[in-house]
């Protein structure tokens, strides 16, 4: 069975299946170490993780901001970071019956009525981030680096942590480093040609070899590799049966 690496994004996501093959995560030589199941809560992470990639099926999911994880499920962003947790496991019955009326749904604006109508019955009042972390991810995405949003934020540096993961998922540190990654891949998407030198420089790295050592942690192939590949979707990279580099997932539930 071929399999892809899906890239992080430092943001948690829902994604439910309405073919009949369910998610299976594989290890480096393509073989099943679990099956979270149909409809699946996937925490932050900050590397890639890799999956059966079978025929294409429909499926309809959503990708959250930070505050999503507590606010509609009850949970702190670490509690789920780097794991995949079945969506039944955080909303009970429920998530079955949201599938079979998607199943009974024919189409694709209905589904996503559906999904947002789900998620929006579980917010019984508005909730919003910290000021604290929000002001960080501004910092951030201003290229702001970690100490100066701790400084900024008047927190101590394990206070702001605490906070930021809370919300987030990932360390601020952590965080951070994934936002670069992305901002590289989204420069390769905009002009494909361009030498990774001058990707990593537009990104941020401080070298080709800090840029590199990073890529391969986030994406486990070389810079070039991912080239070559060219994958469709840039966070779903084909990967070849003999590839066995590869950080395994924490867990199909919360741990």
């Amino acid at each position: 069975m071929p399999y892809e690496h899906v890239l992080p994004t430092g943001r948690m996501h829902l994604a439910i299946r309405l073919g009949e093959a369910p998610l299976r995560l594989v290890d480096g030589a393509g073989r099943a170490i679990a099956t979270p199941g149909h409809a699946v809560l996937g925490g932050a992470r900050d590397t890639y993780y890799a999956k059966e990639a079978g025929p294409p099926s429909p499926s309809v999911g959503a990708q959250f901001l930070p505050g999503a994880a507590r606010a509609l499920f009850g949970a702190a962003a670490g509690e789920l970071a780097g794991c995949h947790v079945p969506l039944e496991a955080l909303s009970g019955a429920c998530a079955g019956r949201l599938r079979e009326r998607l199943l009974a749904e024919p189409t694709a604006e209905g589904r996503l009525d559906l999904l947002e109508a789900f998620l929006a019955a579980r917010l019984p009042r508005a909730r919003g981030l910290h000021p604290a972390v929000a002001e960080a991810l501004a910092g951030f995405a201003g290229g702001h680096s970690v100490a100066e949003v701790v400084a900024d934020s008047g927190y101590s540096h394990r206070h702001l942590g605490a906070l930021f993961v809370d919300a987030v998922g990932l360390t601020p540190q952590r965080y951070r480093r994934v936002r670069r990654f992305q901002l590289a891949l989204a420069a390769h998407r905009r002009a494909a040609d361009m030498p990774w030198v001058r990707l990593a420089h537009l990104a941020g790295y401080s070298d080709q070899a800090h840029f590199v050592r990073e890529f391969r942690a986030f994406t486990g192939v070389r810079p070039q590799e991912y080239r070559r590949a060219a994958p469709v979707a840039r966070h779903h990279l084909p990967v070849a049966a003999d590839r066995v580099d590869f950080v395994q997932d924490r867990g199909a539930a919360a741990g």
